[in-house]
């Protein structure tokens, strides 16, 4: 129990540090963020726009009036202006996070429950040739990067074969309600989440087969074998009960990573999303877009953290054992 509370205690404080660095990191990059934002070069604006920019993103103010503007728009739930696009920060995000999530989401459904059973059943008979052979094919697949995986896909299924759509989540002309678009959004979804699923899955199953195979050789699976229990009840009632945690924590990191790894698959895809939205703050120095996404993005991963040591708990049984000894 005292393992998880300082999880989520040290999660807190980092969350905190990364507010600070949410502030400093944009402040860094090199350039004049007036001339990004207005679109004009410095010398062909007149110093009544110069001095309108200065005073609207706080330019003419100290860094720590800057840093309390900053947690002003954190308090209030707007995350900051963007002039750039015009409206607030906080309807920019909520506008791009459910693009991003069609995405994101089910391949990091997919690669766990994938990895999870795969890997307990090729770890339980380790050795054998189906273990062999997808244990190498996924260490060699585990060193691919995501946008070589991307484009091997496109390559494929996109030109060779002309199977797939590879660009954007719509056809041209294709609106929701309109008859057809639930199957032409899932075409568009399959390429970009077969790209994430295959990324983040070697991870998930090899960390699930090298925990089964060190939970096998442990006595009280030595004794359940000599009681006759079958092999499915062995895997799934005493093996996954004593290893779950590692691998749940696992998943409960690569969420927010996963959000982060989507700038990729979403630039070679077309995908309007997290990805596009923050590649475009960069782009333009829009301190406050880049403030809003990194908070999000540090949010989500934060939450993630938490839930998961949360799950932790409630799974394991020798922290519930512990707890009703102290109750007694």
């Amino acid at each position: 129990m005292k393992k998880y509370l300082n999880n989520i205690l040290i999660s807190l404080i980092c969350f905190l540090f990364v507010i600070v660095l949410n502030f400093i990191l944009p402040r860094m990059l090199p350039g004049n963020p007036i001339a990004y934002l207005s679109g004009f070069a410095e010398e062909d604006m007149t110093a009544v726009q110069i001095e309108f920019y200065r005073k609207a993103l706080h330019l003419d103010e100290s860094l720590p009036r800057q840093f309390l503007y900053y947690l002003g728009s954190l308090a209030d739930g707007t995350l900051g202006f963007s002039y750039k696009k015009n409206t607030a920060v906080s309807a920019l995000i909520s506008e791009k996070v459910p693009v991003t999530l069609q995405v994101t989401l089910p391949a990091v459904i997919l690669s766990t429950v994938i990895g999870l059973f795969w890997g307990m059943v090729t770890g339980y008979r380790e050795g054998s040739a189906g273990d062999k052979l997808t244990t190498s094919g996924l260490i060699i697949l585990n060193a691919a990067p995501s946008f070589l995986i991307a484009l091997l896909l496109i390559i494929s299924f996109g030109f060779r074969w002309k199977l797939l759509p590879y660009t954007g989540l719509s056809s041209s002309g294709m609106v929701p309600g309109k008859p057809g678009f639930l199957t032409d959004r899932l075409r568009h979804l399959l390429l970009p989440v077969l790209t994430l699923t295959l990324g983040m899955l070697p991870s998930r199953y090899l960390l699930m087969r090298n925990s089964v195979i060190a939970a096998a050789n442990e006595r009280y699976i030595l004794y359940a074998k000599q009681r006759g229990l079958s092999d499915r009840k062995i895997r799934y009632h005493y093996i996954l009960r004593n290893i779950s945690q590692p691998f749940i924590t696992m998943v409960g990191m690569s969420v927010s990573l996963c959000i982060g790894g989507s700038l990729v698959v979403e630039s070679i895809f077309s995908i309007n999303g997290m990805g596009k939205l923050l590649s475009d703050a960069v782009y333009t120095l829009d301190y406050q877009l880049m403030q809003g996404i990194l908070f999000v993005t540090t949010a989500i991963c934060v939450l993630s953290i938490i839930i998961t040591d949360i799950v932790c708990i409630l799974i394991d049984p020798r922290v519930r054992y512990a707890v009703r000894e102290q109750k007694s």
